[in-house]
């Protein structure tokens, strides 16, 4: 029986490609539409916090992402994972954020060494300051002298700039905590590096090329290089002594999973967490709600080795197999353990 207004029936490669066509559209569309609905749960849990009026002398709290390449991959998928699942939560939770990258091993515990030992030596200055003030004998009527006027003033010294670490990923996390460790242990003593002398010898010869000059310079520095290394390196003397002390306070540390699926074998599960992107949206943002909520708890033993997971996909790649196979527990020093806190709410573990 012929089709109605001349219509013909489709030939077999018609419905064959019209299907697959079909198939991979659908299949966008859901992954898109399940995606945007899990975001979107996720922004109305925090979004009443846009939404509440601000204080006049209160400033929107921060935090401070720690980001590295995975072993094996470059830093841009981290820059893509924090783009994608974390900060859509802090933007619609109001929580402004500072990303530091490390593009090498021990970029992040040095940065974190120097935030600590920062806050120790703010807290050791305000300490002398007041035992001065009270030997001193320093008292009067003045209202612009009273300790409440003081407390003002010290503010910005005492305070934490950022109230919260969130730590992408494995690597970052163990290097937060031990840069922690490290920077309660390391002298407040600053020291001044001093600049290398070079001798420069005056040219005469007018047919002589500058290029050799600039060189010679450049090797002479580098000569110099490990001489000023070895004067800004600690005596003996001063490694004997216990530098250890605590800031005044530790901002919450969190760790947000980052599993980077890669290598031949693991295609197909790349392709099915790429359709089902959603199921990856609510497990990372259920880590960066908890962040934004600010609901925090003691640190405990089962906050210290995480990330474990992550060691499956440590392939590919010479450095990738080092660091699995150096990789060792993740131990937090025992002196600093009981100050710690992390996130945490209902949802996570």
């Amino acid at each position: 029986m012929p089709l109605p207004f001349g219509l013909k029936v489709p030939s077999k490669n018609t419905l064959i490609f019209s299907g697959i066509a079909g198939a991979i559209s659908g299949t966008i569309y859901s992954s898109n539409k399940y995606a945007a609905e899990s975001r979107k749960r996720l922004v109305e849990r925090v979004s009443f916090l846009a939404e509440r009026p601000c204080g006049v002398h209160e400033m929107p709290r921060k935090v401070t992402v720690y980001i590295t390449g995975p072993p094996g991959d470059g830093l841009e998928k981290s820059r893509v994972w924090f783009r994608e699942y974390v900060k859509p939560i802090l933007v619609a939770g109001a929580v402004d954020y500072e990303v530091k990258e490390a593009k090498t091993a021990g970029q992040i515990e040095s940065a974190v060494i120097e935030e600590v030992v920062k806050r120790r030596r703010e807290a050791e200055a305000a300490l002398e300051q007041q035992k001065q003030i009270e030997s001193d004998g320093q008292q009067s009527n003045n209202p612009f002298s009273s300790p409440k006027m003081d407390d003002l003033t010290n503010k910005k010294t005492t305070e934490v700039v950022s109230d919260g670490i969130l730590a992408i990923g494995r690597i970052a996390y163990r290097e937060v905590l031990s840069g922690l460790s490290k920077g309660c242990d390391a002298s407040l003593a600053i020291v001044e590096e001093v600049p290398a002398v070079v001798e420069e010898k005056v040219n005469t010869d007018a047919t002589t090329e500058e290029t050799p000059a600039v060189e010679e310079v450049k090797m002479q520095d580098s000569e110099n290089a490990p001489v000023a290394e070895a004067m800004m390196e600690p005596s003996q003397e001063e490694q004997q002594v216990d530098h250890f002390s605590l800031p005044p306070k530790f901002s919450p540390v969190m760790y947000i999973p980052h599993v980077n699926i890669i290598g031949w074998a693991n295609v197909p599960y790349r392709l099915y967490m790429w359709y089902a992107d959603y199921k990856r949206i609510d497990d990372i943002g259920r880590y960066a709600v908890a962040a934004v909520l600010n609901q925090t708890r003691p640190f405990e033993k089962r906050d210290e080795d995480l990330g474990t997971e992550e060691k499956k996909y440590w392939i590919g790649h010479e450095t990738a197999e080092v660091i699995k196979e150096n990789d060792t527990p993740i131990v937090v020093d025992e002196r600093i353990f009981d100050k710690l806190s992390t996130y945490t709410s209902d949802d996570l573990p």
